[in-house]
């Protein structure tokens, strides 16, 4: 069934009641709520359905009845819930699965077993059904015979890597003595995201569309060590809540929660404010962001300081912190309910942080 359901009892291995049958859709429950009255549980999306068409519980409850989330003693049993995947033999923990099979839907890298990536977006990479060049390179050194072959194949993936850098600097009309090539290229990493966050692009776009409004979280591939880093986030037009975007720290935590939750993440929030080790205040600052324009993101670890830029207007330093000197320092952004965004890597320094 798809999200406006509930779960297929058949498809779990430890659940033999039927205290999390939804009685609209007669599965296990999505998104649990129950009614303070009678206590029946529902579907999410199926009891939220249901009241826009009647004003009452299922069962007729009196009208001072309040359909909510499930309490926190019943959350912790359904949270214990295993479920197989519908594409793949292995199980998960109920609040796993739905991010673990938003991947695994996907075509696998013909090198998966060794990588556990999906193919790339580029239609050069679905020709060859890899994810990225490294697999690419490895498939076509399988189908050498000799080392004949094997020479000509690496000459020729040289060959192919410096025109295609030569195409990418052409597009980005520079120089060829104006590429830095210690300017590093990043994307999203498709291991560190919350549940619900799809990305495209090559991992360079990230979008999430749910029912519920908790942030979620995104992490770079890539985590800078020392000197000046800059990234931009380009705005999707499809967005309806504003982000958080910044710095992390620490690349390991809870991925749906925002990351500037903790001590460890510092962020721009698209309200014209900031947020640093809290979830609900922090000053203003800049100007709003959300679904147009290009959001500039400059991490001077020489002077401990984070700056933003909004379509090439300097917003000012947003944090001064002797924490923002030590690496690994990872870029990050937190999605809400309905959100996405594009970051843009390996371009140049824009003078306006460098004055």
């Amino acid at each position: 069934m798809g999200d406006d359901y509930g779960f297929d009892k058949v498809r779990f291995t430890n659940y033999k009641e039927d205290i999390f049958d939804c009685p609209i859709c007669s599965c296990v429950a999505r998104l649990p709520k129950d009614c303070s009255c009678c206590g029946t549980v529902f579907c999410g999306p199926c009891v939220d359905s249901w009241l826009k068409k009647q004003s009452e519980c299922i069962n007729r409850c009196p009208k001072n009845s309040t359909i909510q989330n499930i309490q926190k003693s019943l959350k912790k049993i359904y949270d214990d819930l295993e479920i197989r995947c519908s594409y793949c033999p292995k199980s998960f923990k109920i609040a796993e699965i739905e991010k673990h099979e938003i991947n695994c839907k996907l075509p696998k890298c013909v090198n998966y077993e060794v990588c556990g990536n999906i193919v790339g977006s580029t239609y050069e990479f679905e020709n060859f059904k890899v994810c990225d060049h490294t697999c690419m390179l490895m498939s076509k050194i399988k189908q050498t015979k000799n080392k004949l072959d094997l020479y000509a194949c690496l000459k020729q993936y040289v060959k192919d890597r410096q025109i295609g850098q030569q195409v990418q600097t052409n597009q980005l009309g520079l120089n060829s003595d104006q590429v830095n090539p210690n300017i590093p290229v990043f994307k999203w990493d498709r291991q560190r995201m919350g549940t619900g966050i799809v990305s495209s692009d090559g991992d360079t776009r990230i979008f999430l569309k749910e029912q519920a409004y908790m942030f979620r979280t995104a992490v770079a591939t890539y985590g800078f060590e020392k000197g000046i880093g800059y990234w931009e986030i380009e705005a999707d037009d499809k967005t309806e809540n504003e982000l958080k975007i910044g710095v992390s720290t620490c690349r390991d935590f809870n991925y749906n929660t925002a990351f500037c939750d903790f001590e460890f993440g510092w962020a721009y929030y698209g309200l014209a404010q900031l947020r640093h080790n809290s979830n609900a205040t922090g000053p203003s600052f800049g100007k709003r962001f959300k679904k147009e324009g290009i959001l500039g993101v400059c991490l001077n670890m020489n002077t401990g300081t984070l700056k933003f830029s909004l379509n090439g207007e300097l917003m000012g330093t947003a944090y001064t912190d002797e924490k923002l000197k030590q690496g690994p320092i990872y870029p990050a952004v937190s999605l809400l309910h309905c959100a996405g965004c594009k970051i843009i890597t390996g371009k140049p320094i824009p003078a306006i942080f460098l004055n």
